[in-house]
């Protein structure tokens, strides 16, 4: 009693689905890490000496780090903010390439990582507020959704980075970004970059106990509906082989293993053991009500199957539903994936 679906009455509807996290310094060393990133030299670079911050989980180098950051987001030929026009080439560094994003790496940066089991897809644009106390007044930054972190402490410092956000930064290098603007944020690699180095942000992410930072945002992930339209035509699936329709419930059920007596209600199968068959008569005719013209089975669950006749979902209706011989019955089975 199967059915094949036609193919134009199966639809999958991908949707974005966003989950709250809110985390602290106190949750650094598991999935959140904050740390500095420095420039220096190379040369001799010696990872028994050299300065890094270390977690139970993890280690981070500081001066490696700044290189790394350095040729994946900003390309930088040395250290200070020396510039390499192209910035915003799409081919040559990663993150969103927007004109609308302001890139500008100091010879230091502060560094907040959240794992990627904690961000999913990427972190949903315009859903950051980061709270830091590292300096005696709590700063308070968020993002632009355009990858721009800036500090919403005051109406007067969101204004000026407002007009300072105003312009298109293809060509950033010639601007001198606004005292508001803190760094960036990529929201595919669940990385929050401080690169104002004033005093007030240059340990923004790295501090501890009361000088330590939240951070509030918003996890993005991709689910998928799935929606089959099943369509019972007139006539179809009018029978049954449930037992109750025979006459006297005559049938058989012939079932073996050391097991099989557990399929039986008490007292039918006393001996526990082997096969046990439970025997009726031969099932020949019907009980009256399944002769009658009105007759018709009710719908309670439907089940779908792959290619290989494997059963993968049931649906379960809400109540029966009469599947009527002279009309066509269509039962959208619907589910998340």
């Amino acid at each position: 009693m199967l059915k094949r679906l036609d193919p134009r009455d199966i639809n999958v509807t991908p949707f974005k689905v966003y989950k709250e996290f809110t985390v602290t310094n106190v949750d650094s060393g598991s999935n959140i890490y904050g740390f500095r990133a420095i420039s220096s030299s190379l040369y001799s670079f010696d990872p028994n000496t050299a300065t890094k911050t270390t977690f139970e989980s993890a280690s981070f180098y500081h001066i490696p780090t700044w290189f790394m950051i350095n040729k994946m987001y900003y390309r930088q030929r040395g250290s200070g903010i020396e510039r390499t026009v192209g910035t915003l080439n799409p081919f040559n560094n990663f993150g969103q390439n927007s004109n609308k994003q302001y890139r500008l790496l100091h010879a230091s940066a502060s560094i907040i990582s959240v794992s990627k089991n904690l961000f999913g897809e990427r972190i949903r644009p315009k859903s950051i507020t980061l709270t830091d106390d590292s300096t005696p007044e709590t700063v308070t930054i968020v993002d632009d959704g355009n990858g721009n972190l800036y500090d919403n402490s005051s109406t007067v410092r969101s204004a000026s980075f407002a007009t300072f956000a105003s312009h298109s930064f293809a060509d950033e290098y010639k601007y001198k970004a606004t005292g508001s603007f803190v760094g960036n944020v990529f929201y595919e690699h669940g990385l929050l970059v401080t690169t104002n180095t004033g005093s007030r942000y240059v340990d923004v992410g790295t501090g501890t106990s009361t000088d330590g930072f939240s951070l509030r945002y918003k996890a993005q992930t991709t689910i998928r509906e799935h929606s089959y339209t099943c369509i019972i035509g007139p006539n179809e699936y009018n029978s049954t082989t449930n037992i109750s329709t025979t006459l006297n419930k005559s049938g058989s059920i012939n079932v073996s293993g050391s097991e099989s007596w557990k399929l039986f209600p008490p007292g039918h199968a006393t001996a526990k053991s082997g096969s046990y068959k439970h025997s009726y008569e031969q099932a020949d005719s019907y009980e009256n009500f399944v002769t009658h013209s009105q007759f018709a089975p009710y719908v309670t669950k439907v089940g779908l199957y792959n290619d290989f006749n494997d059963l993968i979902a049931i649906g379960q209706l809400s109540h029966p539903i009469k599947n009527d011989k002279d009309l066509s019955l269509g039962i959208v089975v619907r589910f998340d994936a």
